[in-house]
């Protein structure tokens, strides 16, 4: 071995040596590189208020940080923070991008007459919290009366030039009349009411009725319906409130037990402001609000706004630029990839086969099949 061999042989040997007498510690490997979180909303603005995730075109803080018309208040002076809609009525637990609806707490009810009743009824306005045309009632919801031969509709705005329309009613205590043709008819009011998968059908103090389509909530109106009733219904209260659909049929017990503190009603929203005059997503309008170039826009003509959606294999948000990524199908439970076999992702897409050595259909759980040889 010549001499400069034995150098660079001893050298790295004789470091080892003296980091061991200084007690050094040698080099720690690096731990792999993590992903980084995909974005939710702007740069330098706060995405969550308590527990609940507040992503753009929502936001609350500086005007930067959400679209005109969908800005938010997270309150913190009364204990754990809220976010909280338009006036504060109207408290916010879940912002869902996807189907462009938002969950809201809303206290109380809406109508709780326990007085004379008068022979005119009421009208009660349905309450505040709405600002103007960003959100309206989904579909999703429906109204809820109890007490005893009280009949009550929901009044809504249900576009620009369209007058308020009823859009759900129902009456509790009464006989119901079969028109023929699915619905029932109350006292000469059609009303579409479902009575088969509800608990309140009418007859035991309380009544469920869909709505027929969302709107922006005018008011209550509610009465007798039968008026040689009103010296009974002194002693009964009458109540009437919305609620997320399929919310009363789990909690009916605990709301005959506790009563109704709260309710959750579901909202459409859509982005409305802030735009030039538009007719549809032409003309490149609908680029505005979809900042991803892996989205697309939906226009709802009834309330002149716009919505966004990630392209098919593609999912996070589309109001931010880059916030749709591909969405990585074979890291899906099979039940959802609808992929049984051997997955292979793609971007915007998978490739779905069945396993070497098998054949049939892989889309089929147990759809492929060992391939049996004769020699």
């Amino acid at each position: 071995m010549s001499q400069t061999s034995a150098a660079a042989v001893l050298i790295p040997v004789a470091l080892m040596l003296v980091m061991a007498a200084l007690q050094l510690p040698a080099a720690a490997t690096p731990p792999p590189a993590q992903q980084a979180p995909r974005m939710i909303g702007q740069p330098n603005c706060s995405t969550t208020c308590g527990n609940v995730s507040v992503p753009y075109p929502f936001g609350f803080g500086p005007s930067r940080c959400y679209w005109p018309g969908l800005n938010l208040t997270c309150d913190t002076s009364h204990g754990p923070p809220q976010l909280l809609l338009g006036d504060g009525t109207l408290r916010v637990t879940d912002i869902f991008l996807r189907n462009a609806t938002v969950r809201v707490m809303r206290a109380g009810l809406i109508l709780n007459a326990t007085g004379n009743l008068t022979s005119n009824g009421w009208n009660v306005p349905f309450g505040r919290g709405f600002t103007e045309h960003a959100y309206y009632l989904s579909r999703a919801n429906e109204l809820v009366v109890s007490g005893c031969s009280v009949v009550a509709t929901l009044l809504a705005d249900i576009g620009e030039k369209i007058p308020s329309r009823i859009i759900a009613g129902c009456a509790s205590c009464s006989t119901i009349n079969d028109s023929g043709d699915g619905s029932t008819v109350v006292r000469g009011l059609r009303m579409v009411d479902n009575l088969e998968n509800k608990y309140c059908t009418g007859t035991i103090g309380c009544c469920q009725a869909p709505f027929t389509v969302g709107g922006v909530p005018n008011s209550v109106q509610a009465g007798l319906l039968y008026s040689s009733h009103a010296a009974e219904q002194r002693l009964l209260p009458a109540t009437v409130f919305v609620a997320e659909e399929g919310w009363c049929d789990e909690n009916i017990l605990l709301l005959r037990a506790n009563g109704l503190e709260e309710a959750p009603i579901l909202l459409d929203w859509s982005v409305t402001r802030g735009l030039p005059q538009h007719k549809g997503c032409d003309d490149g309008i609908g680029r505005m609000p979809c900042k991803s170039e892996r989205s697309s826009c939906l226009y709802d003509g009834q309330v002149g706004g716009f919505t966004c959606q990630c392209d098919d294999g593609y999912d996070g948000n589309p109001y931010l630029a880059g916030g749709c990524q591909d969405i990585d199908e074979c890291k899906l439970p099979h039940e959802e990839s609808r992929c049984f076999g051997e997955c292979i992702n793609s971007i915007g897409s998978m490739d779905c086969r069945c396993p070497h050595g098998t054949y049939g259909n892989p889309v089929i759980k147990g759809g492929c099949f060992k391939i049996c040889r004769t020699e």
